[in-house]
């Protein structure tokens, strides 16, 4: 089997983006990565969560690359709600290293600006149960708020323990060119912000936005940025049932896998960009990835050395939904190139894609 590069890519800003169609703006991007590999490719992966319900679109692989004028290349369409794009990143390694390609492309593109804000969220919840959890009025938010909730008082933190985690995202996101919200913030902005659901505040939700992200994979390219490797894994554990509020499962399982697998441990990570829907799972992350120890990671982030979301997370780059595991991918490629981002002291990445509440999470670890 040979090995995988990230050796093009391109980034499109997130925000709201009214006047353009999702299959253009995707085609945009994936024309821009395509150009910045200097290789042609032979098959398209497209992670999208929300093209059928918030654009009415399907094929939508299909009509990106009918813009671009480009045919006869196979298009494989990935959906695993938010966590879709770290899917599709899968999805291509394994065909790599199979040798069924020799170079792919990977599109993550999502406009759940396209509706109004009250069917966005009905949008995002169908990654819950639609017959024991959505149809009763549950959804992302109000299990992150339990876990939340949970999280403060099992390690006896207070709400301004966790609301460190939005001083941090949005420091570092006023650095992203391609971020949505681009302004730092201070803790009392946050601790003073409204209610949402108990006990988290605005400033603990990353915002829904339209983006669209693009990387060309190639076996055997050198001068890109080694993929050491993929890892997905399950949480098929109903939430109601769970025993273990303070802990991400899914990444836990991934997160070991990929490590023993790449042959690195979590000290030699110098970057990694995590899924922070709600700042909890932020926080939950660092201590699943190993890089804080179980309980303490309120306290790694608020001495704000946490190598992790130099992007600004959902919370300052924004929630593209689907898109967002390749944007993830793209971000840590250039960090630790030095590309876009300043660069990273290391030599090492790592990438946490998440389905639904812990349902599934893709660990994409990376290397120069």
């Amino acid at each position: 089997m040979k090995d995988v590069y990230v050796v093009g890519a391109a980034l499109h800003p997130v925000g709201r983006h009214y006047s353009k169609n999702i299959d253009d703006m995707a085609a945009a991007v994936l024309d821009k990565a395509i150009a910045d590999a200097k290789a042609d490719i032979e098959a398209l992966y497209v992670a999208s969560s929300t093209t059928e319900l918030a654009n009415k679109q399907q094929l939508l692989g299909v009509y990106i690359l009918e813009a671009l004028g480009l045919d006869g290349i196979p298009v494989y369409r990935v959906e695993n709600g938010d966590g879709s794009g770290g899917s599709a990143v899968a999805a291509a390694y394994h065909a790599l290293r199979a040798e069924e390609y020799n170079c792919v492309a990977v599109v993550g593109v999502d406009k759940p600006n396209d509706v109004l804000s009250n069917q966005q969220q009905d949008i995002y919840a169908t990654t819950l149960d639609t017959y024991f959890e959505r149809y009763f009025g549950f959804t992302p938010l109000s299990q992150a708020a339990l876990m939340a909730k949970m999280y403060l008082k099992k390690y006896e933190y207070r709400y301004e323990d966790l609301a460190q985690w939005a001083v941090l995202m949005h420091n570092r996101g006023a650095a992203n060119p391609y971020a949505y919200f681009r302004k730092p913030i201070k803790l009392e902005d946050a601790v003073n912000s409204e209610y949402v659901s108990e006990p988290l505040r605005l400033y603990d939700v990353g915002p829904l936005a339209d983006g669209a992200a693009a990387a060309v994979l190639c076996n055997n390219r050198r001068d890109g940025v080694r993929i050491l490797h993929v890892a997905t894994a399950t949480n098929p554990t109903p939430f109601n049932l769970r025993q273990d509020y303070d802990r991400l499962v899914s990444l836990e399982k991934a997160a070991e896998q990929a490590y023993t697998k790449a042959k690195i441990a979590p000290r030699d990570v110098a970057t990694a960009e995590v899924h922070d829907s709600f700042s909890i799972f932020g926080i939950l992350a660092l201590e699943a990835l190993g890089l804080a120890r179980r309980g303490t990671a309120p306290l790694v982030v608020k001495e704000g050395n946490a190598p992790v979301n130099y992007s600004g997370g959902f919370k300052a780059r924004g929630n593209i939904l689907g898109a967002t595991g390749v944007y993830q991918l793209v971000e840590v490629a250039w960090q630790l190139q030095g590309r876009e981002f300043k660069r990273v002291d290391g030599s090492y990445g790592l990438v946490h894609s998440m389905g639904g509440v812990d349902k599934i999470s893709t660990i994409v670890l990376m290397g120069l």
